[in-house]
């Protein structure tokens, strides 16, 4: 089978790499269609995926809706050519170009943020998948499965980390160093949303560093007082510093859920934390995370996590009792595309189906 896949972030980089190589592994042929934006195209090389890059990234959130069109015919053009069987991606760009092309797609998502694009893109799409942390109701062409897209690539199935990351980075096996992560805040579904202010990361910066080193991974500009924090690795390697990391501070979503997968406690600050699906989860279900609204909790909360002695200890065992209760998304998603459209008959009348996956 043809099979083409969008992937258009670096989180859909790692998201998509193990489906895809598992797919190729049976034989399948795919293509991959990218973006360029952000570390995208740099993490598609690491891994040795081939793609096409059928759109740049757009010089603000205004460009991206206005360019749409183009690059939606970019790559309609590029498909047009491989006849393919099957279109998978998590953006209106997997909807609408299969559209164009008369083929069938799949839709993966994860939070329901542009709700004008979820529906147009639910009345094209022949199926949307979903964590089901996602209470939100899609309609008759929701598959809800019982996992976090992040355990396609750090599930134990998948993902061992790496102590030489910590040789790298300059620190001691036993010192204690924390991890702030910065979005960028770029995207579309980001309007009136933004982070920590430069006075604010001074603040955060000056209170962690009396319990160990502190490590910078942002999207944004870093001014030149703050470059000496700045984490300089192979950026595909993120996650095993992430799993070494005492503690993660974010002001976005994706590394916050690494982050709890990873046995690493997470302090998400963002004003929308807590009424996302999986946030909502893995702070209330699991204890694994907490979801902050302001610098002055923060600090409170960050202070008493460094100063604990077991902490990662706990979180492990935390960790690994979420992991023995969800699927293996990886094998489940495999199977989805590659069956598909019966696999979809199959969990629409069957939607237990998925344990077998566990």
């Amino acid at each position: 089978m043809k099979i083409a896949f969008f992937v258009n972030t670096a989180a859909q980089v790692h998201f998509f790499r193990n489906i895809i190589g598992g797919l190729e592994r049976k034989g399948h042929d795919i293509k991959v269609l990218a973006r360029n934006y952000g570390e995208t195209l740099y993490l598609l090389n690491a891994f040795n995926i081939p793609h096409f890059v059928y759109a740049n990234v757009s010089k603000t959130k205004y460009d991206k809706i206005l360019l749409l069109p183009y690059h939606i015919l970019s790559a309609h053009n590029y498909l047009k050519k491989f006849d393919v069987d099957l279109i998978v991606g998590t953006g209106i760009y997997s909807v609408y170009t299969p559209f164009l092309l008369k083929k069938p797609n799949i839709l993966f998502i994860d939070a329901v943020s542009a709700k004008g694009e979820l529906r147009l893109a639910k009345r094209l799409t022949n199926a949307i998948i979903t964590p089901s942390n996602l209470t939100t109701f899609l309609g008759k062409k929701h598959i809800r499965i019982d996992s976090f897209k992040e355990l396609s690539y750090l599930h134990p199935n998948y993902f061992e980390a790496d102590r030489n990351i910590l040789s790298l980075i300059h620190v001691d096996e036993k010192d204690d160093f924390a991890l702030l992560r910065f979005n960028a805040f770029d995207a579309v579904h980001d309007f009136g949303v933004s982070g920590f202010s430069l006075k604010e990361l001074r603040t955060l910066i000056s209170t962690l560093k009396q319990y160990g080193k502190v490590f910078i991974s942002s999207e944004t500009f870093m001014p030149e007082d703050l470059s000496e924090y700045a984490l300089r690795i192979p950026k595909e390697k993120i996650h095993d510093v992430l799993y070494h990391a005492k503690i993660l501070i974010a002001d976005t979503g994706t590394m916050v859920t690494e982050a709890a997968l990873l046995g690493t406690p997470a302090i998400c600050c963002h004003p929308k934390a807590k009424k996302i699906g999986n946030f909502i989860e893995l702070e209330q279900e699991y204890n694994l995370i907490f979801a902050l609204e302001d610098l002055p909790k923060v600090i409170k909360k960050a202070t008493s996590l460094l100063t604990r002695k077991d902490l990662k200890k706990e979180w492990k065992e935390k960790k690994d009792k979420l992991i023995k209760e969800k699927i293996d998304i990886t094998l489940f998603m495999t199977w989805f595309i590659e069956d598909f459209p019966e696999s979809f008959r199959t969990m629409k009348a069957q939607p237990s189906y998925q344990e077998r996956f566990s």
